[in-house]
């Protein structure tokens, strides 16, 4: 581990208050010259009320780990999440497509918590325009007395600008060239199923399995040169 990521993590460990993370934090971070092929990592996606993490909420978590270059499939989750105080998924509805009927059993935010911060410990989180899941991560996290992760992130759009050659890269991106649907389909992947966190975090997975490819291979790059 680079000295300056061991020491946001011992950091970190001293001021969380919530014990699930504490936990998760023990696990030590890959250091930036792990191999793409020997890097312990996690795609995540969350389905949101909006993107604003002071204002809307998480509404459903995704995700699927990667070890030795590969999905583990069979340990992917998907956790719906009950809206705190009682409120409903409003417009939002139009775009994921989860009524207030489907989370009305859901899991609470510390529910939430319990699942997700076992599957982040130790490991790279991968995202695609992961500030979005950074920033309601942080929120989700200080809400009940956690601390910002310390983890590496590894964005899969940022990766999709840096590898499009050529063209207009200001108008590729206003045309949409850079959304997941769009990005997977220029390393020859097919259409997913948009919209649930869970297929969009294997999906986002996949586009970055197919990044790596095309940057060299799991051999040669490394974590300094994803995140």
């Amino acid at each position: 581990m680079s000295p300056w990521r061991e020491w946001r993590r011992r950091r970190a460990l001293r001021q969380c208050r919530l014990p699930v993370q504490q936990q998760a934090l023990q696990a030590p971070l890959p250091t930036s010259s792990t191999p793409f092929e020997q890097l312990p990592a996690v795609a995540l996606d969350f389905e949101t009320t909006g993107l604003d993490p002071a204002r809307d909420q998480i509404l459903s978590a995704g995700w699927v780990p990667i070890d030795g270059g590969r999905l583990r499939m069979g340990a992917a989750r998907e956790v719906k999440v009950r809206p705190r105080d009682d409120a409903g998924v409003g417009q939002s509805a139009t775009i994921h497509g989860l009524l207030d009927s489907d989370l009305a059993g859901a899991a609470d935010e510390r529910a939430l918590l319990e699942e997700l911060l076992p599957a982040l410990a130790g490991r790279a989180i991968v995202a695609h325009a992961a500030g979005i899941e950074r920033g309601f991560l942080r929120a989700l996290l200080r809400r009940h007395g956690g601390v910002p992760l310390p983890n590496p992130f590894i964005d899969t759009l940022a990766l999709a600008r840096t590898l499009l050659a050529g063209g207009d890269r200001g108008r590729a991106d206003a045309e949409g060239m850079f959304t997941l649907a769009a990005a997977r389909a220029r390393h020859g992947l097919p259409p997913h199923s948009q919209h649930s966190a869970a297929a969009d975090a294997m999906a986002c997975a996949e586009l970055l399995l197919a990044q790596v490819e095309a940057m060299g291979g799991g051999e040669k790059v490394r974590l300094r040169d994803l995140d």
